[in-house]
């Protein structure tokens, strides 16, 4: 049986090796719409075959939604969380087809995530016509994945990656059908005549759908996303899109889950139980003396998965981990105690895994916490 996975899928940036404008700088922005095909709600029944609903998530997709409407060759466009992120979790859809779970000796199928995007760039369209098109590219990336996955209904087995690349093709044709059609229906008779003959139409640098299952996340945790668009691949220019997904099991994530790991070396040992007592402790009392540690320790929070996963995956992290783990236990036994040069190294390597794989947010969080952390040269937890 397939375990469920927390997916979470990140469009990092958007680079510009050519703005394709001529004079003047570009003014790209984005629509989004993540979805996925699900044990949430699908599943494989008798007589029916795969039935559900797909989970279709969207944001906006406004012009400058991605902040920043002076783009040139060379610059590199960070994707805001609120358009470009989508946390999640991915649970395989079950077979509750007692046949075909005997056909295929398995008791369900794996599940299914995605984004479809398409990269915009502001010419002369009002905001209400950008706003009309990603509705109608909502509508058909909702239709399309609904087809998507009503192609699969009565498959003997679960779909290969060609198939459902080949598939994904169809959210892609459609959706660009549906949002010429929807904007060339809001215009106005002027405006029809107007953007028909002299006026700057909004540009289509490129749309694409990106898709992950939950065995190609458990064999491998992080999966680039890439596309670039040139050339007569490009409506405008020449751009590329970078983001991750990445997927890892469900955690319970406290304090022992973020410090231990499946190895040999269990937080409850006399080594390591005695200062993440300690840790306890102190989160449970004297934190609430350090005013503005709530605030990241609730960053802590946030991350606290995907640091769990990363320590069971890369013994690095692992050995960061319980070394600041031992390091805590000394600080707060004497809170003289000067912070080392070794343990700034810990907390570095920590903070760069994190920010390898995490959101934007994320590294700018990551960014601050390191121009801290060289402030800790010579510093006493009492000091600090």
């Amino acid at each position: 049986m397939r375990a469920t996975l927390n997916l979470e899928t990140v469009l990092q940036d958007l680079h510009c090796y050519d703005e394709g404008d001529g004079w003047g700088n570009a003014e790209p922005y984005i629509w989004t719409a993540f979805f996925k095909v699900d044990g949430d709600n699908f599943a494989v029944e008798a007589g029916a075959g795969l039935i559900g609903s797909p989970v279709i998530v969207t944001s906006n997709g406004t012009h400058g939604n991605l902040g920043n409407t002076d783009v040139d060759a060379g610059d590199d466009v960070a994707i805001p969380d609120a358009v470009g992120r989508w946390t999640t979790k991915l649970k395989p859809i079950p077979i509750n087809d007692a046949g075909l779970r005997a056909l295929l000796n398995d008791d369900d199928i794996p599940a299914i995530g995605g984004v479809v995007v398409s990269v915009m760039e502001e010419d002369g369209w009002p905001d209400s016509l950008a706003n009309t098109g990603y509705s109608a590219f909502v509508d058909a990336v909702q239709l399309a994945v609904v087809k998507v996955a009503a192609s699969f209904q009565h498959a003997l087995a679960a779909p290969t990656p060609q198939e459902i690349k080949d598939q994904i093709d169809v959210v892609k044709a459609s959706a660009a059908a549906s949002v010429h059609a929807a904007v060339k229906d809001a215009m106005s008779g002027w405006q029809l005549i107007w953007y028909g003959t002299f006026g700057d139409n909004d540009d289509n640098i490129g749309t694409e759908a990106f898709t992950v299952t939950t065995d190609e996340l458990v064999a491998n945790p992080a999966i680039e996303i890439l596309r670039r668009w040139s050339g007569d691949d490009s409506g405008d220019g020449d751009w590329e899109l970078r983001g991750v997904f990445r997927g890892f099991p469900q955690l319970d994530c406290n304090l022992a889950t973020i410090f231990s790991t499946p190895s040999a070396r269990p937080a409850q040992d006399d080594a390591l139980g005695k200062p993440l007592e300690a840790m306890r402790a102190f989160r449970e009392g004297g934190f609430r003396e350090y005013p503005g540690l709530g605030l990241w320790w609730e960053e802590l929070r946030q991350v606290s998965p995907a640091l769990a996963f990363l320590a069971a995956s890369r013994p690095e992290i692992e050995d960061a981990l319980h070394g600041l783990l031992l390091d805590a236990g000394v600080w707060l036994d004497d809170k003289t105690v000067v912070i080392e040069r070794s343990s700034r190294d810990r907390i570095n390597i920590v903070l760069d895994a994190v920010a390898g794989s995490g959101s934007n947010r994320t590294r700018r969080v990551v960014r601050q916490a390191k121009r801290v952390v060289e402030r800790l040269d010579g510093v006493s937890f009492e000091a600090g």
